[in-house]
């Protein structure tokens, strides 16, 4: 393969990673798919179509994985403030946003309401450090 087709295809598959993000998903998910179609019987096509059809299907079976929310629906969905929840994106296990905008950060609402669930809620003030 050729320098020029080679950059190509790392430019091609650098594209496919951001769409899969910016669908919800992270790039081993697309990849882990694109293997699997693959094993299928697709294995004469290159890497980077595989991935572009996987992020496809992906997309289709999970449409409302792209369905974004801003700091007030995602305060709506936890039961707090838009700025309790600012304070909880500071917490390396809540969700990484899929945007950051002049206007503020949008999350994958399938993310929030994961985050919800898992979250361990604790009436009343954080103790201070003594």
């Amino acid at each position: 393969m050729s320098n020029e087709n080679l950059s190509h295809s790392h430019a091609m598959l650098n594209a496919a990673r951001r769409v899969a993000v910016a669908l919800g998903y992270d790039d081993s998910e697309a990849a882990r798919l694109a293997h699997e179609l693959e094993q299928e019987g697709r294995e004469d096509w290159n890497t980077t179509d595989l991935l572009l059809l996987a992020l496809a299907e992906l997309a289709k079976r999970e449409p409302e994985r792209r369905d974004l929310v801003g700091a007030v629906e995602a305060g709506e969905i936890l039961g707090v403030t838009r700025q309790r929840v600012q304070q909880l994106a500071q917490r390396p296990d809540f969700p990484k946003p899929r945007y950051e905008l002049a206007a503020g950060k949008l999350w994958a609402r399938a993310d929030i309401i994961a985050f919800d669930k898992r979250w361990d809620r604790r009436a009343g003030r954080p103790r201070k450090a003594q």
